[in-house]
């Protein structure tokens, strides 16, 4: 049996999204996240710990984010939801340090935020599961149908 390597996001994006495409002509989508975990040490005071991720989108769900991209809704410091695979990779920086990337190739990804910032891009966008990795324009959530995010359960 396949091992399953899945992770789940909310954080700010540290840059804004960059759009390119494969020599083929697949788009795909990456951005810089940052995760922090804010707690109290055992003296009481306050601690942050924050985590960066390489997230990268393909196809359809690439796509979705460029144009969010461009409308100016998914920028740098924005809040997002991220789902994916997860993936570390090793890399030498420029000192000579072993470091290591945590890279995500995110399948599932919403907007997070203000009602305003929601209203601009409404709904969850995603890859799907066991349908070839394609949802409809009404399963995708796409930011022009509106949304009523005040019965949203969270």
């Amino acid at each position: 049996m396949a091992g399953l390597s899945k992770v789940i996001l909310i954080g700010n994006l540290g840059r804004d999204p960059e759009t390119r495409y494969t020599p083929n002509g697949t788009m795909n989508v990456q951005f810089s996240m940052a995760v922090t975990r804010r707690r109290n040490d055992q003296s009481g005071q306050p601690q942050e710990t924050t985590t960066w991720f390489r997230v990268t989108a393909w196809g359809k769900l690439a796509e979705i984010m460029d144009g969010l991209t461009q409308r100016g809704a998914l920028v740098k410091g924005k809040q997002v939801y991220v789902e994916g695979r997860l993936e570390s990779r090793e890399y030498q920086d420029q000192a000579g340090q072993t470091r290591t990337s945590l890279d995500v190739n995110a399948n599932e990804f919403q907007l997070l935020g203000s009602r305003a910032d929601s209203e601009m891009a409404a709904g969850s966008f995603g890859g799907g599961r066991g349908s070839g990795g394609q949802r409809s324009e009404t399963e995708l959530g796409r930011g022009d149908q509106g949304a009523d995010f005040d019965d949203v359960p969270f």
